[in-house]
């Protein structure tokens, strides 16, 4: 085999090699259109490395175990109001209010919705405040009307 067939093998080897290496990468940032301000977090919206890549966070380990359409790279985020009202890393705001979607209403496609962003990997970033309890039946009554009862008995 002469010198260029060798150097024309490498090539054509490492052109293979980047492009098997590349396509994963690309299955996975596509994931970052695929939820209510995901193009602005990046990555590290489901990772631990605030750069992206390695070890999943938990947002990203609840998509991973519940909300794909199927597991492995052609799997696309099933983003709505159920995975919209969790909290996957139990702060007390829901992956909504955290994404600025707290109905889980964005769809693929629309504009990012505007407000702001909870960033976990920046320290003066700080968390949504979790929603007002929902009251009670007890805390829902009224003094009023509790005397209104005893009086009418």
């Amino acid at each position: 085999m002469s010198a260029i067939e060798k150097i024309g093998a490498f090539l054509s080897a490492a052109l293979m090699l980047t492009s098997v290496v590349a396509l994963p990468a690309d299955a996975r940032s596509a994931r970052t259109r695929q939820v209510p301000n995901g193009t602005v977090l990046g990555c590290a919206m489901c990772h631990a490395n605030a750069g992206g890549g390695g070890a999943r966070n938990a947002f990203g380990l609840q998509i991973e175990a519940d909300f794909l359409s199927q597991s492995g790279f052609a799997g696309v985020v099933l983003w709505g109001p159920e995975l919209a009202s969790l909290d996957a890393d139990g702060d007390g705001a829901t992956n909504g209010q955290e994404l600025g979607d707290s109905d889980g209403t964005w769809l693929q496609g629309d504009a990012n919705p505007e407000g702001e962003l909870f960033l976990p990997w920046d320290a003066e970033s700080t968390p949504p405040p979790p929603p007002p309890p929902v009251p009670t039946a007890v805390e829902a009554v009224g003094w009023a009307q509790v005397k209104a009862l005893i009086a009418q008995e």
